[in-house]
């Protein structure tokens, strides 16, 4: 939360934190500020103070109406100076820097995030100003969500649960074809069909694919970070695995969200596959409280699996297949935000949000995997993700 930011600042050792972009491009503009534009502005938060943003013209406007941010450092006649000297803005950012810095930083180290561009920290370190990165500083002060953010997941996680059951149900209307090929309305039901029924969805929603969807199909599923390509075909007898990520267009946050089923006949060895990742699922949630160590809810996850057969990673590190990535990651603005699942010795806080993925993978079948986001209470955790079942024979 922004209440963070002042302790990390202090332990980061830095008098300012200091970054640049836009709310489209640099998730950690559009939470420092709330400013959601295409437009570049100039973050400044010195320690124990307001923050502020620097641009100008229109731009100052609109983040005095738009942003949260209550202070603002006007360059539009440096700017203006550029222009009658016919220079751009862009090649000249020593000049924004130089004004904005004397009048509103007095301190000597300026922290700067991994996201602030190198030709910047360059050129203010030429200017004299000590600087130091602090890759870290901002995530981990959105590591731990407000009660407004976890509001907002939650529509995320709502319009991700709606679009998974629309394509459930386009599953369930479809006829098993020759070679077990799902055929809906007289078509193979493909990969690239179901994506853009997805699309169409979530922006109906008010929502769109962050990066891609996982729809992998049968073996292909072993590789679990398999995209899936257009002509692949939708087949009975197999999991299949889809994993849908979407964001929010207007609130900017983000859902994580995956489902394996099955159509048609359901063989046993995946009906263990299932029954071992829902049993893991509901261990790990049991375990997930505010004050737990981390290695503990990863254990809890894969002791279960080892209790009905199946490998790890964490537990053995030459396994080949099993449970073979992390168990989770905190979501938020981003796909993958802390905490890290492995930071192993770390502990849960009040106000994480965790999207958990347990999954076992065989080559010889493919994978399950069942995936919701949680947030992280003083009690047991608070799912977002509800309106559709873990387990889907169809």
């Amino acid at each position: 939360m922004h209440d963070n930011l002042d302790p990390l600042m202090e332990q980061y050792g830095i008098d300012a934190l200091l970054t640049f972009g836009n709310a489209f491009e640099n998730p950690n503009i559009y939470w420092l500020t709330g400013f959601r534009s295409s437009d570049q502005i100039t973050y400044l938060k010195n320690k124990g103070e307001e923050p502020l943003v620097a641009s100008s013209f229109l731009a100052v406007e609109r983040v005095k109406k738009e942003s949260f941010i209550k202070k603002t450092h006007d360059l539009s006649e440096v700017h203006l100076q550029l222009l009658r000297e016919n220079k751009k803005i862009r090649d000249n950012k020593d000049r924004d820097y130089e004004d904005l810095l004397k009048k509103q930083f007095s301190g000597e180290i300026l922290g700067v995030p991994d996201e602030f561009p190198a030709s910047h920290l360059v050129m203010l370190q030429k200017m004299g100003y000590e600087i130091k990165v602090v890759r870290d500083l901002v995530l981990e002060a959105r590591a731990t969500k407000s009660a407004k953010e976890i509001g907002i997941i939650k529509k995320a996680g709502d319009a991700t649960i709606d679009a998974i059951s629309h394509i459930i149900e386009m599953v369930k209307d479809s006829d098993i074809g020759a070679n077990n090929v799902l055929m809906h309305r007289g078509e193979p039901l493909t990969v690239g069909k179901v994506k853009s029924a997805l699309d169409h969805f979530l922006l109906d929603r008010g929502a769109e694919s962050a990066e891609d969807v996982i729809l992998a199909v049968g073996e292909r599923a072993f590789d679990w970070h398999y995209l899936g390509v257009a002509e692949d075909k939708l087949k009975s007898e197999v999991p299949i695995i889809m994993d849908v990520f979407p964001r929010l267009k207007q609130e900017r946050y983000i859902a994580d969200v995956t489902r394996t089923f099955v159509k048609g006949p359901v063989p046993e060895r995946v009906r263990e596959m299932f029954e071992a990742v829902e049993d893991a699922a509901n261990s790990t949630v049991d375990a997930l409280t505010a004050g737990a160590i981390i290695d503990d809810v990863n254990m809890a996850c894969y002791k279960t699996l080892k209790k009905h057969g199946f490998d790890s990673r964490r537990l053995n590190p030459d396994a080949k297949d099993g449970m073979t990535h992390g168990l989770g990651h905190g979501i938020g603005l981003d796909v993958h935000e802390l905490p890290s699942t492995y930071s192993r010795q770390d502990l849960y806080a009040e106000g994480n949000v965790m999207a958990i993925e347990p999954g076992v993978y065989l080559e010889s079948i493919g994978g399950v995997r069942i995936e919701n986001d949680y947030a992280v209470t003083k009690g047991k955790a608070k799912r977002l993700t509800t309106g559709i079942e873990d387990v889907l024979y169809l």
